[in-house]
């Protein structure tokens, strides 16, 4: 239980410090975590692997976002910058942790993910100089929709990956 608090807790840590510190410091920060937890709480050596798969995917889906003009950076980059790439790596140590619950609860992590995801786009745009597409409520639906198979999708890849501890 320990674990899946520390887990949890320094998820949210790191996501704010690389919001908050932009590429520069996103970078460190995420390799830090990513690095200690691997090395102290995982207990899997395909973790590796499985948080590799999901910043793949991140970088695909914040591809996407911005291509389509959903997501906006700031200088009109067509490519996600370094600090939004770094949480998806964050984010993937949470899947097989302080997130495991979701994983045999299908209904409720498409719900779930559907709101978090989307919140988590908000209040990042809210905190850096990026912008969400207007009308909002329709591009808040575009990432609702992702999100209720994103984060399914995501647990169900780390399910099949690791096996059970």
């Amino acid at each position: 239980m320990k674990k899946t608090i520390y887990n949890a807790l320094v998820f949210n840590v790191a996501w704010l410090a690389c919001i908050l510190g932009g590429s520069t410091g996103a970078v460190p920060v995420a390799l830090l975590v990513i690095t200690i937890h691997l090395t102290f709480f995982s207990d899997h050596k395909k973790e590796f692997l499985l948080i590799v798969v999901v910043i793949f995917i991140g970088f695909v889906v914040d591809n996407f976002l911005i291509r389509a003009g959903f997501l906006i950076p700031p200088d009109n980059s067509f490519w996600p910058p370094l600090w939004l790439i770094s949480l998806w790596g964050l984010f993937a140590t949470t899947l097989n942790h302080s997130m495991k619950w979701f994983q045999n609860r299908v209904a409720v992590s498409v719900v779930l993910g559907g709101i978090a995801g989307t919140l988590t786009y908000l209040a990042g745009t809210r905190l850096t100089d990026f912008s969400l597409k207007q009308p909002l409520p329709v591009t808040l639906a575009v990432m609702f929709a992702m999100w209720c198979v994103i984060f399914p999708l995501c647990l169900y890849i780390t399910k099949k990956m690791l096996p059970k501890s």
